[in-house]
């Protein structure tokens, strides 16, 4: 393996680079008054209040509580986040196989869960797949991996959910049980307070033309019967997250039959959108046509176009598949079927004060379009009613996300430019760290690349800064809580995880946030710490990723320690060793390097500037 060392002395520390170690520091222990307060001593968490549950909603929410931390030793962190988090996987998966699902076996069977729509299931596992990245050699992780993917390449007689001929899942509920058709005939579809932030999933049922008609138990009824004859039987576009879940085993074995099944999956949605006219369906019936089940409309599938998240759900699960398959064949052709619908959605977009707002969902023409909003933005007339064109709705802007993650992957200009296409003028998110709600603390793709154009130089400082302000607000907010235990809600824990790792992932490895409906870490360089033998950076190491560009980067490394040994580290290509090194630039020197990885030697107090070329997907991506 070719050595690097570092020759440069370090006369005055870079701010970031200290900010960098400042954060690790705050967070180093942050897991004890999490343990201490919100935890039971056996790691099982202290929601669902009764001991008696039944249902099978939010074993996501539970495993979402710690998705973050495998990512946090991944970066260089306290090994006690990769011991807690192995443990509370665990923990959490026997919690939750004790519990009814309502339908005659318990909410998680085979340690997976029963039957449940992949936008959740996507959220849920998104900490499986971390700990999978941060422990591949930890007992039980790959097993798993393997067996889980099972459930969706038939390779469980109990677990049909893939029909292989139709190259469709069968349900949009699916799991360790089979298609779950069973989950549309349980509860009685009811109005509750978050539906009113949604609309209606259908605008054909007699006496229902709004949201706040539900309220009424005998139109709720209709309604849900409806869903259930409509939604309850074939593929809905939100299945393709499954992807991950193979993409992973793919990761542990390097068998060719999980490659097959994510691009044979893919390529049978992309086919559907070419027949739909570009724009991808939602739905697909048993019998492989579109629009099956919803009296020909290729809008309306559970999870999908019309209901309830629209785009934010079906964009997600684009990103995610398309993401997966270039990550597995290296070719990134198949990211324009992600980028096709983005462009789509522009061409259909209404510009408003300055801003190019695209259409977030479809339904049917004539739909009411009245109900409360929770995203800003989004265009309303005067009279409340949100405006609708064609059977487009809720016009807003673009989140970011979707055209950057496709621009750091593909690295070409193109999506750049089509990214500031749809930039939201509503506010400076582009110039600033503007505080965002959002599940993984996250939300700062735009920034961060007019950081990487040369375009907001201070954004290090800034989104550090940022981050540390959220683990003291958070810690803030745990030594004040006076919250009744037995009030806790399935999101109770979620709101008090006080880990953040956004600025550190994009600044050290040149990663966004993985999509949060359950992507994989796309990165530009991961790190091994020799002297600790595991990942991540070494203490008192900081590093940034200060450009990216078509197959070369640069990257500083700082040793902050004056007085202790060097620092040895290995750096490799990609998150996943799938691209290759060809040489590196530094200190007026060249080096061939050949491979996916290199070792650097940083003395103390000492700064490296490299110039890295690289051949992108070289090779096949392994956790090994």
């Amino acid at each position: 393996m070719i050595r690097i060392t570092s020759q440069t002395s370090l006369v005055e520390p870079p701010r970031w680079a200290e900010l960098q170690r400042r954060l690790f520091v705050a967070m180093d222990r942050a897991y004890e008054p999490i343990l201490e307060r919100y935890v039971r001593e056996d790691g099982s968490l202290m929601w669902p209040t009764d001991p008696d549950h039944q249902g099978i909603d939010a074993l996501d929410d539970a495993y979402e509580s710690f998705h973050n931390w495998p990512l946090l030793y991944l970066l260089g962190g306290n090994d006690k986040y990769l011991e807690l988090s192995l443990r509370e996987y665990d923990a959490i998966t026997e919690q939750f196989s004790k519990y009814g699902s309502g339908h005659g076996h318990p909410m998680a069977v085979k340690e997976y869960e029963q039957g449940y729509d992949w936008f959740h299931q996507g959220e849920g596992y998104l900490f499986f797949y971390h700990l999978n990245l941060a422990a591949p050699h930890a007992p039980k992780n790959k097993d798993r991996s393997i067996r889980y993917a099972g459930f969706y390449l038939n390779e469980d007689p109990e677990a049909p959910n893939y029909d292989a001929s139709l190259k469709l899942i069968r349900c949009a509920y699916s799991g360790s049980m089979g298609p779950a058709y069973r989950n549309f005939t349980g509860e009685p579809w009811a109005y509750e307070d978050w539906k009113a932030f949604y609309g209606l999933p259908f605008s054909d049922v007699t006496g229902i033309s709004e949201i706040e008609d539900i309220r009424d138990p005998d139109k709720a009824a209709a309604m849900g019967a409806v869903m259930r004859e409509r939604m309850s039987h074939g593929d809905v576009i939100v299945n393709l997250a499954a992807t991950t879940m193979a993409a992973n085993a793919f990761l542990h074995t390097g068998d060719e039959k999980y490659r097959t099944w994510v691009k044979e999956y893919v390529e049978a949605w992309m086919e559907r959108a070419r027949e739909n006219g570009g724009i991808v369906p939602d739905n697909v019936g048993l019998n492989g046509r579109i629009g099956e089940t919803m009296n020909g409309n290729w809008y309306g599938g559970y999870y999908g176009w019309t209901w309830p998240h629209g785009w934010l759900s079906v964009g997600e699960a684009l990103l995610i598949a398309s993401e997966n398959v270039t990550l597995l064949t290296g070719d990134l052709a198949y990211l324009d079927f992600a980028r096709s619908q983005i462009v789509r959605l522009a061409d259909l977009g209404i510009e408003h004060k300055g801003t190019l707002r695209v259409p977030y969902k479809r339904g049917d023409i004539g739909l009411k379009c009245r109900y409360k909003l929770w995203i800003p933005g989004v265009l309303q007339n005067d009279d409340g009613e949100i405006v609708s064109r064609d059977g487009w709705f809720e016009f807003q802007p673009m989140d970011a996300k979707f055209p950057l993650h496709l621009w750091h992957l593909s690295q070409d200009r193109k999506d750049l430019e089509l990214a500031r296409r749809l930039k939201n003028n509503d506010r400076p998110e582009w110039e600033q760290v503007v505080a965002k709600p959002a599940k993984d603390l996250g939300g700062h793709d735009a920034p961060w690349a007019s950081f990487l154009s040369g375009e907001f130089p201070d954004y290090p400082e800034r989104i550090l800064e940022y981050n540390l302000e959220q683990v003291a607000q958070r810690l803030k907010f745990i030594s004040e809580d006076k919250q009744d235990p037995s009030s806790y809600t399935d999101s109770y824990l979620q709101a008090r995880n006080p880990i953040t790792v956004e600025g550190l992932m994009q600044l050290t490895m040149g990663a966004p946030l993985p999509a949060y409906n359950g992507g994989l870490v796309m990165a530009t360089v991961s790190y091994w710490d020799v002297k600790r033998n595991r990942p991540g950076l070494p203490e008192d190491v900081a590093a940034l990723v200060e450009s990216i560009e078509p197959g070369r980067f640069k990257l500083t490394i700082v040793n902050l320690n004056a007085s202790d040994l060097p620092r040895e580290l290995i750096i490799k290509a990609g998150a996943y060793g799938e691209h290759r090194f060809v040489k590196a630039r530094f200190e007026g020197r060249s080096v061939e390097i050949g491979d996916r990885q290199f070792s650097l030697l940083l003395h103390p107090s000492t700064v490296i500037r490299l110039e890295m070329e690289v051949e992108r997907f070289a090779y096949d991506p392994s956790y090994g």
